[in-house]
């Protein structure tokens, strides 16, 4: 569990981590993830959060999440230790909205909450519509970004050029954009091709290569799949290939064709037929933290189970239950119905003008109590006075002939965090564009008359909208991201809602929400 700490007011520390990004894009440098850094560390020591950890990526997308600091940042928090991440933004968590509610369930699962140092974002039902909002926008910020690089992009790869990232094996890049030959790497692809096209396993290239010495692009050791990419690629014959632009001749050949030929014929007949078995974390229980047992109050759990005829059932049963073999008389609720009820009660019942309305009247108003609040305007203006004292202090012994290299050390370090200071007063004193009423409405209205069987359209509704499902035998009632409208009770009169335990054989397993 995350430890928390006392500070001398009484008031508890908690510990947390920053995870901070920055992708590509002319205006982007290392400076941009420094900047994200220490305002997240102010915004931490302002509320007590002790940072006990940074995860920080260089030229990563939030479109994806195979961002090596993201991903530890994710398996630390399974292991306890901290309970809060602190990002800049939303849109450092991941610009796609699907991935970034993916993400955050997942570290609520392990009790961490992610907060942003940027925006307000209230502990109140309207405040999670707002974060929807706003992780709307960034997608859609995203999208236009990804546009405007990819264009320039795709002019470097008409002209066989290198886009900056992926660069292969045997290949460095001139001073003009263009692919040369790397003489030194180049030998060890073409030692990777005529090893395996003499019968050698990839295990055994990759033992013999790593106890070589041979180090990847990256300075690192090699691994099997590091290796098989290698035999893989088409570069190696001469290949450029960038999205749908794939242009012969386009990079310089280190492979002749006969030899990459044979060893994509052995490497066709060696792969083996893929599994057909569907495993439980490739299930998505979209309502996973969100649904308790009406019953003994404990958690519901995306369970799997096999029929007497092989076929698989999905469903959400009371851990508590399972776990601790207590006397909870709960059923079993079929994923697919739950799922699918909760979504169409949401849309039917919920999701109006009258509601929408209200929504977008709350989101404005939570912006106009942030454009009021001038905590951090006044916290700057204090950096400013005490760095300018300390400033005056060392000027004074200066003046006074006291001149070590420490001393001229520490005044140039104030100097530059005066500057840096001024620049934050000079941005806190610029009005934060605001997210109009109608901006919001029209971002909501797309729910209306969605397809409750649609699965995005499914897991929109309950990030966004849903707070708590509570499931009792005859009725479910449904607490809401809405304060004027909090709960709903409907009755359930659908046998089909139920995965009896007799369709199942006795091997149970508890199924993790996707990406776990």
């Amino acid at each position: 569990m995350a430890r928390a700490a006392k500070q001398d007011n009484n008031s508890e520390i908690i510990d947390g981590v920053i995870y901070a990004r920055y992708s590509e894009g002319p205006n982007q440098t290392e400076a941009s993830i420094e900047g994200q850094v220490r305002e997240c560390k102010e915004y931490a020591k302002r509320n007590g959060i002790r940072i006990i950890n940074v995860y920080s990526d260089s030229k990563h997308t939030g479109t994806n999440d195979n961002r090596a600091e993201f991903q530890k940042m994710l398996r630390d928090s399974r292991r306890g230790g901290f309970s809060v991440v602190v990002v800049w933004k939303i849109d450092r968590f991941g610009r796609n909205r699907a991935e970034m509610a993916q993400n955050k369930a997942l570290l609520k699962l392990q009790g961490v909450k992610v907060v942003s140092a940027k925006e307000y974002i209230p502990d109140s039902p309207e405040g999670i519509i707002l974060e929807s909002v706003l992780e709307g926008m960034a997608e859609y910020y995203s999208a236009n970004l990804s546009q405007n690089i990819k264009r320039g992009m795709k002019e470097n790869a008409l002209h066989c050029k290198s886009n900056g990232s992926g660069k292969s094996l045997g290949y460095i890049v001139d001073k003009d954009g263009y692919f040369e030959i790397e003489p030194n790497e180049a030998t060890i692809v073409k030692t990777i091709f005529q090893k395996y096209d003499e019968g050698m396993k990839i295990a055994d290239i990759w033992r013999e290569i790593v106890a070589s010495g041979a180090k990847t692009k990256r300075g690192k050791d090699f691994t099997q799949y590091g290796i098989s990419r290698v035999l893989s690629n088409r570069a190696y014959i001469g290949e450029y290939r960038y999205g749908d632009i794939v242009t012969p001749g386009g990079m310089p050949r280190i492979i002749d064709d006969d030899l990459f030929n044979r060893v994509q014929e052995r490497r066709a007949l060696s792969k083996k037929a893929p599994a057909s078995r569907r495993s439980n974390s490739d299930v998505d229980f979209l309502l996973t933290g969100k649904v308790f047992c009406g019953h003994c109050k404990g958690t519901m759990r995306g369970m799997s189970g096999t029929s007497k005829t092989g076929r698989k059932f999905y469903y959400y049963a009371c851990h508590d239950k399972i776990s601790k073999h207590n006397k909870c008389t709960k059923k079993n609720v079929k994923k697919e119905w739950l799922e699918t009820e909760v979504t169409r009660i949401t849309r039917d019942d919920i999701l109006n003008k009258e509601t929408i309305e209200f929504i977008a009247d709350r989101v404005v108003e939570i912006q106009r109590l942030e454009q009021e609040d001038k905590s951090m305007l006044r916290y700057y203006e204090q950096q400013l006075r005490d760095t300018q004292s300390a400033i005056n202090n060392i000027m004074k012994a200066i003046e006074a002939g006291i001149i070590t290299s420490s001393t001229k050390s520490r005044l140039f370090e104030l100097e530059e965090q005066k500057s840096i200071i001024e620049g934050e007063i000079e941005r806190e004193k610029i009005t934060t564009p605001v997210i109009e009423k109608e901006q919001v409405i029209f971002s909501l209205e797309r729910f209306f008359g969605g397809d409750i069987n649609n699965k995005e359209y499914q897991r929109n509704i309950i990030d966004m909208f849903v707070n708590k499902v509570i499931l009792y035998d005859n009725k479910i009632i449904i607490t809401y991201n809405i304060s004027s409208q909090n709960e709903i009770s409907v009755d359930v009169v659908e046998q089909a809602a139920f995965a009896a335990l007799d369709e199942c054989s006795s091997k149970l397993s508890l199924a993790p929400p996707a990406g776990a």
